[in-house]
């Protein structure tokens, strides 16, 4: 079944759900469709299926990062750079197009990539951010709530860098500095806000 649910995943990426049949993944990778209708119930169970899995690849890479021995400027690069890196991949990416176009038939779905994508990073840095608070002398000091400041971080790496990769304008792989800059102005502007006590040009 492991060959079967990889050739539907790579389909329902490639075409979206419709424009996949039962008797093409039957052609890529044999069985039949009685088998694949009493393991999965039918097409639509088969895509919930492959969308959960890809939910969890989605997911591991933050999950399975280690800052917590890095200092607050170091952690923050390191997660930004590897959030960055997870969302630009192109199967992610993939994954992000079929639910836009999927949403309402699997809305079920569409939250579970959000939960393994944009509202994961949130809540493990959430974490990260709540366990320095207080730490001389590489803690967070702030009043603002975790959840706010790790949003707002998420937000500065992803956005911009995710819509242009969605619609085509910057090509895969982004070169490396692209990645770093983008990730370096974010924790900059996360640690140092608009202070003006720094160069405004010291992060272009």
């Amino acid at each position: 079944m492991q060959d079967l649910t990889e050739t539907a995943a790579e389909l329902f990426l490639e075409r979206g759900f419709e424009s996949v049949a039962i008797d093409d993944l039957i052609a890529r990778v044999g069985g039949s469709r009685r088998n694949i209708y009493s393991h999965f119930g039918g097409k639509e169970g088969l895509f919930v299926e492959v969308v959960t899995k890809l939910c969890t690849e989605l997911a591991a890479p933050l999950e399975q990062l280690n800052i917590a021995e890095l200092d607050v400027s170091n952690a923050l690069f390191s997660f930004g750079s590897q959030l960055l890196q997870t969302v630009l991949q192109p199967r992610t990416l993939a994954l992000h197009r079929l639910m836009v176009a999927e949403g309402k038939r699997f809305p079920e779905l569409a939250q579970a990539i959000m939960n393994a994508g944009h509202l994961n990073a949130i809540a493990i840095l959430t974490s990260w951010i709540e366990s320095r608070r207080g730490k001389y002398p590489h803690g967070l000091e702030t009043h603002l709530p975790a959840a706010t400041l790790a949003r707002q971080f998420v937000n500065m790496v992803v956005a911009e860098a995710q819509l242009r990769a969605l619609v085509g304008l910057d090509p895969y792989p982004l070169p490396p500095a692209d990645v770093d800059r983008i990730v370096n102005n974010a924790v900059a502007m996360f640690l140092h806000g608009a202070s003006t006590q720094r160069n405004s040009h010291e992060y272009d």
